[in-house]
């Protein structure tokens, strides 16, 4: 992951060399093509380090998010319709918006994949609490909550000390409109927290088994309160309105 100075240092490096390679300086398809070549060859030459740690990735099974292809017609297509009406000429601005761009759509292509790949795996091992806890992550996004709470709480009969599992499991019920559940799965969730007694979810010795860049869910003491919080208001809100009209 570049820093923020990092990044600018290189998108001013990528427009000092795409100048002196080309005289015309109109943003066009072709020049995507050389951005992400120049961009290449600068990432390579000042961050040797990263690049080793890319290649000495584990194998998986799983998608991988760098098997993502930036130089398809298809991408090439659409970061030029989305930028072409705020940029006529190479600018580093427009290098920066080229880079941002790609990100997304290699994001949402990687997600796309990933999800495919675990809503898969995780029938195909059912006993796996790893898989199970990311299967609760996918399904609770696509709000799929029966399932996603099923799935964290066979996570749960793996390791019941997981402050993660506690809160999606408080947060699937919430969304089932089980407040009280919820309420004592998220307390749960903060004793684990505020004791220091949390489990970090366990992986099988089959690692080719996980993605590299698994999406996972990180608790904290605040992020449950937080959660505790719209419990709180929930409640407030069935007292003052609701509850009247029943009567």
């Amino acid at each position: 992951m570049l820093s923020k100075s990092n990044l600018k240092q290189s998108i001013r490096e990528i427009y000092k060399i795409y100048l002196k390679r080309h005289v015309v300086h109109a943003f066009t398809l072709e020049s995507i093509q050389e951005i992400f070549e120049i961009g290449n060859e600068v990432f390579q030459k000042n961050n040797p380090e990263e690049l080793e740690k890319l290649k000495n990735r584990p194998a998986s099974k799983a998608p991988d998010i760098l098997d993502d292809e930036p130089f398809s017609l298809d991408r090439t297509l659409e970061i030029y319709h989305n930028l072409t009406y705020k940029h006529t000429d190479i600018s580093p601005e427009l290098i920066k918006n080229v880079f941002e761009m790609n990100s997304k759509l290699a994001w949402k292509s990687y997600r796309k994949r990933y999800d495919d790949y675990i809503l898969k795996s995780y029938q195909e091992y059912p006993g796996d609490e790893y898989m199970n806890y990311l299967a609760a992550i996918v399904l609770f996004d696509q709000k799929e909550y029966a399932e996603a709470l099923r799935c964290i709480n066979l996570a749960i009969q793996g390791n019941d000390s997981s402050a993660n599992y506690t809160h999606i499991k408080g947060l699937c019920l919430m969304q089932q409109g089980e407040m009280d559940l919820s309420r004592t799965s998220l307390y749960q969730a903060l004793f684990l927290v505020e004791l220091l007694e949390d489990v970090p979810p366990h992986r099988t010795e089959d690692s080719q088994l996980y993605p590299n860049y698994p999406i996972e869910f990180h608790t904290s003491a605040d992020l449950i309160r937080a959660d505790l919080r719209k419990l709180d208001d929930a409640d407030t809100l069935f007292r003052s309105v609701f509850e009247p009209l029943l009567k």
